[in-house]
């Protein structure tokens, strides 16, 4: 019990020290927007506002420039993040977001110009994790059956080692190209590479290609990664004495299966981490619309500007910081309770 309450503080502090660094990114981001606007709002002060000569007078007296002056002592008014600490800031915007996000009606913080043109909902969210889910079970299942072939068969093995090099080296947006030219040059819907059309059963075949394109390139280092464990327990005393006991080859391989249960856990949870990377690019490329079409509208380049919306990355950022948190407290709990080292 006491090993189990460690190390469910140590993913709890691992995820604080996650949360502080994305809050200063954010924070730094957050407070480089608040800036630029208070520059800007500072132009039509000293054009409109009477008090202007008054501030400018101000300024020279401590020899700074009526801008800075203007965002250092007059904008904090209407912007406090000016003053506040850059931690801060980021933390309190991903509170904000929380907020946002359990109020379920779509009206969000007051900060809304910083979500920009594209207001978060939790149809990003519902969208994201559905594919999250089909990605990630058919990445489990075909890992698995990869893992037990190479587990009995060295050649495999080596065949699955070397594919696993190959495909981790490919990107996945290639098998999205080749996706989107097969929807293109045959008699499917071209609908497939054009966003998701519909709800419920009937959206699901436009997952059928991204699912796809994530299973290509996720499910052979995963493979690999469980295969390594499986065959390194084989390899364990224990095996062989209960081979000497006379337990048939099924109840053996059941007790391998068994002890690496744990392991397996966590190699599976890497690779849901690193999916999740998989499955924001894929979503843009494939416009379903959820936290990849999110994020890439948390920033606009044009020629004139560049336009960071804070808000829209927090949110994307704060949802998937915080998925990963559950998960990880769900698997080492489940790893405490499924831990069969000294049992027989």
């Amino acid at each position: 019990m006491g090993r189990g309450t460690l190390s469910l503080t140590r993913i709890l502090l691992r995820y604080v020290i996650v949360t502080l660094l994305v809050a200063f990114v954010l924070g730094y981001a957050i407070k480089g927007v608040t800036e630029k606007r208070a520059y800007l709002e500072a132009i039509g002060f000293f054009q409109y506002n009477p008090n202007a000569q008054k501030v400018v007078e101000a300024a020279e007296k401590l020899g700074m420039d009526p801008f800075e002056y203007y965002v250092k002592y007059i904008a904090p008014k209407n912007h406090p993040e000016l003053r506040k600490s850059t931690l801060r800031v980021g933390l309190e915007y991903m509170g904000a977001v929380l907020r946002d996000i359990t109020r379920f009606s779509g009206k969000y913080s007051y900060w809304n110009y910083l979500y920009g043109t594209v207001q978060p909902t939790w149809g990003y969210i519902y969208r994201t994790l559905l594919f999250l889910v089909l990605a990630d079970a058919s990445v489990v299942l075909l890992a698995l059956f990869l893992a037990f072939r190479a587990v009995r068969s060295e050649r495999f093995y080596g065949f699955l080692q070397v594919t696993a090099r190959v495909f981790n080296g490919i990107p996945v947006w290639f098998f999205v190209v080749l996706f989107f030219l097969l929807i293109i040059y045959s008699p499917l819907p071209s609908d497939l590479a054009n966003g998701i059309k519909g709800s419920g059963w009937s959206m699901m075949a436009y997952f059928i290609f991204p699912v796809l394109s994530v299973l290509l390139v996720a499910s052979w280092g995963l493979a690999e990664g469980i295969t390594v464990i499986m065959r390194e327990e084989f390899q364990q005393p224990y095996v062989e004495a209960k081979k000497a006991m006379g337990l048939p080859e099924r109840r053996v391989k059941q007790h391998v299966v068994r002890a690496s249960i744990v392991p397996v856990m966590h190699v599976w949870l890497q690779n849901f981490i690193e999916i999740q990377t998989l499955v924001l690019v894929v979503d843009y490329l494939f416009r379903l619309n959820g936290l990849g079409t999110l994020l890439a509208s948390a920033l606009i380049i044009t020629p004139d500007s560049v336009f960071f919306y804070a808000m829209t990355f927090a949110f994307v950022v704060t949802v998937l910081v915080l998925l990963n948190f559950i998960v990880s407290m769900a698997v080492e709990v489940l790893s405490i309770k499924l831990e069969p080292r000294g049992s027989s």
